[in-house]
Parts: structure tokens; sequence; C-alpha cells
């Protein structure tokens, strides 16, 4: 009878905590209207330096009077020439980096091209704003391709 009372008790309490969870997700969850997206890509192999290139340069307006949310997905297929390491791709607005930043990809290969993948976000005042996709490599190399695409939400 105690333990049947136990499992009662504890299927309860799981009960209350995931409806509570459930409320806040709720709760939490804004849906932002799309104003405008811009989309620039590149299927030429181009080369690039060690270090950190600016690989993709866009302007976009927000002309919304509380402001907007400019988020960015961003793909690019990378190669080192030299040495192998860890690699990153990175977005500036207005030259501030957009959230989550700069997360590593893995490790950029010699030998064949690899993807990585980048999805970010940053709100922003009324205005004209730059937008960089940037490239982080530990060596020089090259990408096969890549792709920015930039969408401005009502904030």
């Amino acid at each position: 009878m105690m333990t049947k009372l136990m499992m009662t008790v504890a299927c309860l309490a799981l009960s209350a905590g995931v409806q509570a969870a459930r409320a806040d997700n709720n709760s939490v969850a804004q849906l932002h209207k799309v104003v405008g997206t811009a989309i620039d890509w590149n299927g030429a192999v181009t080369g690039v330096p060690g270090g950190t290139t600016a690989i993709d340069t866009a302007n976009v307006k927000c002309a919304n009077a509380s402001g907007c949310i400019i988020g960015v997905a961003a793909m690019v297929q990378a190669i080192s020439n030299g040495s192998s390491g860890q690699w990153a791709i990175c977005v500036l607005v207005d030259g501030n980096q957009a959230a989550p930043g700069c997360p590593t990809q893995g490790i950029v290969p010699t030998s064949n091209y690899v993807v990585g993948n980048l999805r970010t976000n940053t709100p922003v005042a009324t205005g004209t704003h730059v937008v960089v996709t940037e490239i982080v490599m530990p060596d020089a190399g090259s990408i096969a391709a890549r792709e920015s695409d930039i969408t401005v939400y009502k904030n």
C-alpha cells in the first residue's frame, strides 16, 4: 500500500512538472512576422587564408518602429590546404557576434571537403544594418560552396 501511495505521489509530481514546463514554454514562445529575406550564395571554389575571413556581406533594413530580429542561416563547404584543425563559421551584425557566437564546426580536413552550418539571431533597432558571414580557418584552404540566408523579422 505504501509503495502504491509513493508511486501515485511521484506520478502526480512528475505530471505537475511537465505541465509547468509546458506552461513556461508556451509563455516564452513568440512568433515574429517575416519582413524580408536576402539569399546570397556562391558555388565557385574560392581560396581563403588561415584565420578569419569575411565571405559574405549584406546590408539589410529594419523599418519596424519597435525594432527587428535578424536571423541568419549560413552553410559553408570547406577544406584546409595545410594542416587540419578546428574551424568555425561566424555571423556579425554591425560588428557584433550574433547569438550563439562562433561555435566550432569540428576539424576541417585536408583531403575532403566538410560542410558546416550555423543559425544565428540578434535584435536590432530601426535602421540599416551590416551582416557579415565569416569563416575561421586553422590554415589556408578553400571553400567550394557557401550560402547565407538573412531573414528580417518584426520584433
